[in-house]
């Protein structure tokens, strides 16, 4: 076999495991940090509503006026005090009465297809979204999405 063929295939083989090694580090700290359980609608709205109020006046990082329709919007926004965020977080209900949170690190999102094909330029203009905007929106609500009867989800960033 001749040289350059077979160092060829140790790099390939070398960048699968990379990859592999590296999704699997994001998956098991990610179900690390997963938390399911039954709960009603009335305390996991509150707790809802808790979180809303611990950023008042501020303006949704990304507004889902109608996702079926794909009326998303980005408003990229800088904290007015200069923060940034550091960790992400996702709480949502289902009309199963199952309630999921989550907390990231915000550095796990590098690694996210939005925020990859955001940068390459690949990702449509309205969708566009990069660690940076989240990162200089600081801490506030990303996301706020209610569907009555349905379910409801959340996502702020700390």
């Amino acid at each position: 076999m001749k040289r350059w063929v077979k160092y060829t295939l140790i790099g390939v083989v070398i960048a699968i495991v990379g990859f592999a090694a590296l999704a699997g580090t994001g998956a098991y700290y990610f179900l690390r940090h997963l938390d399911t359980r039954k709960a009603t609608e009335a305390d996991t709205l509150k707790e809802f509503d808790a979180i809303r109020a611990r950023y008042p006046g501020r303006q949704p990082l990304i507004e889902l006026v109608n996702p079926q329709a794909g009326d998303i919007r980005v408003h990229r926004l800088v904290h007015p005090q200069g923060l940034h965020a550091t960790t992400l977080h996702v709480l949502t209900f289902n009309e199963d009465g199952e309630r999921l949170a989550a907390d990231l690190p915000l550095w796990l999102m590098r690694f996210s297809s939005v925020n990859i094909l955001s940068h390459l330029g690949i990702a449509p203009d309205k969708y566009r979204l990069t660690l940076q905007d989240v990162e200089q929106y600081g801490p506030g609500v990303v996301a706020d999405y209610r569907r009555p009867g349905k379910g409801s989800v959340i996502i702020w960033v700390e």
